[in-house]
């Protein structure tokens, strides 16, 4: 139990070594796209297209689509949801809820590097970079759920983290198709 916790705790303290958003607009490696595969496979939808989007401006039309997936949506919803259950019933909801903290206090932090990305690119608009450091620190937060929950790094949720550690913002799922940039 402690451990779990602990680990969230190392998570947040390691939050800002990772390259975050620096692999935004270069060619999807051939792992980046098996992790985003075996996110949609964890999360039982359909093997949508990859596609990747290669500029900020590319992805800020993307993000702000109407047509984003509802299943994929509630997928992801339900998935932080089990796990959300899963921590709380192995370490008590105050705990969890603690630990969560010191990484959402970590995550602010995401803010300045998705903007230092962003400038590197020619980019300015403080709408987008708040978007790209929100999604990251939702994903920083369902990595710590999956911590807390002992759920290993093959649960989708910790796919998704990978990516966006790994240097990616996972964009979702619009139309038939999985976007990442």
């Amino acid at each position: 139990m402690r451990d779990s916790l602990a680990a969230i705790r190392d998570l947040a303290a390691k939050l800002g070594c990772s390259p975050w958003f620096a692999g935004c607009g270069i060619t999807l490696r051939p792992d980046e796209r098996r992790q985003v595969e075996a996110y949609l496979r964890g999360l039982d939808l359909p093997g949508f297209p990859i596609e990747c989007v290669v500029s900020f401006e590319a992805a800020g039309t993307t993000a702000r689509r109407a047509d984003w997936s509802r299943q994929w949506w509630d997928a992801e919803a339900r998935a932080a949801e089990r796990l959300k259950a899963a921590a709380t019933a192995r370490c008590g909801e105050v705990a969890v809820l603690e630990a969560l903290s010191t990484l959402t206090e970590a995550a602010v932090d995401l803010y300045a590097l998705a903007a230092a990305v962003a400038a590197n690119h020619g980019t300015e608009d403080e709408g987008l970079i708040r978007a790209a450091a929100g999604a990251g620190a939702m994903a920083a937060h369902q990595m710590g759920l999956v911590l807390a929950a002992e759920a290993g790094e093959a649960h989708p949720l910790a796919c998704k983290y990978c990516l966006f550690a790994g240097g990616r913002w996972l964009l979702g799922v619009m139309g038939e198709r999985c976007y990442l940039f």
